[in-house]
This record gives structure tokens, sequence and C-alpha cells, in this order.
């Protein structure tokens, strides 16, 4: 009986660390992961590398962004082309989805590691 409730305890220990490295998108976003990362198992540390790869193009792509805006908004200044002009707009409207998609698929596999009936699913 102990044996089991032991057995349990670590099933549910496997679920909650890599549950923890995607959902700390909200509160530490590059250093939970790294932290998990390290000091976690293998199937435990497989899920925090991708949350970790999540969280570094969900930092990125806004440098991105600003980036794309600020060369292509320069060559706006000088020529006044109508086609940068919509080119802008639509690398920022496409970035934005981006972040939103990985904050959702941040999300949705927080809570499929946390409710799975396997604690060792890989990613």
């Amino acid at each position: 009986m102990e044996e089991k409730n032991n057995r349990k305890s670590n099933i549910q220990g496997g679920r909650v660390l890599p549950s923890i490295s995607y959902f700390s998108v909200f509160f530490a976003p590059i250093i939970m992961p790294v932290i998990i990362w390290i000091f976690a198992d293998k199937p435990t540390s497989v899920h925090a590398i991708k949350a970790l790869t999540y969280h570094i193009f969900m930092y990125v792509a806004p440098i991105v962004l600003v980036l794309i805006t600020s060369i292509l908004g320069n060559q706006y200044l000088n020529i006044q082309n109508q086609l940068l002009n919509i080119a802008v707009y639509v690398s920022a409207i496409a970035i934005v989805v981006l972040i939103i998609w990985y904050m959702i698929k941040n999300l949705y596999r927080g809570v499929k590691v946390l409710i799975s009936e396997d604690s060792y699913f890989y990613p």
C-alpha cells in the first residue's frame, strides 16, 4: 500500500514540474525552464527544453518585429511606397499572431501534461 502511494506521488511530481515549466511563461519565462532542465530527470527535462524554446521564441519575436518595423519604416520615410507600408503591417500582425499562438500552446501543453495519465509523456 505504501509503495503504491509512493508511486502515485512520483507520478504527480513528474506531472507538476513539466507543467510548471510551460506555465512559467507568466512568472519566470526563461529562468524556470532552465532550472528545471538542469536539475530534473529525463522526461521532465525534455519538457523543460521544449518550454524553453517556446519562451525564447515569444521574447525574440517582438525584437524581430521592432527590427523589421524600423528597417522598413526608414525605407518608407525615404521612399513613401505603399507596398512597404503594407509589408510592415502584415509582418506586425503575423508576429503578434505567432506570439499569441505560442502562448496558447504553452497553456495547452501545461494542462495536457498535468492531466495526462502517463507521467512520461514526451512532447
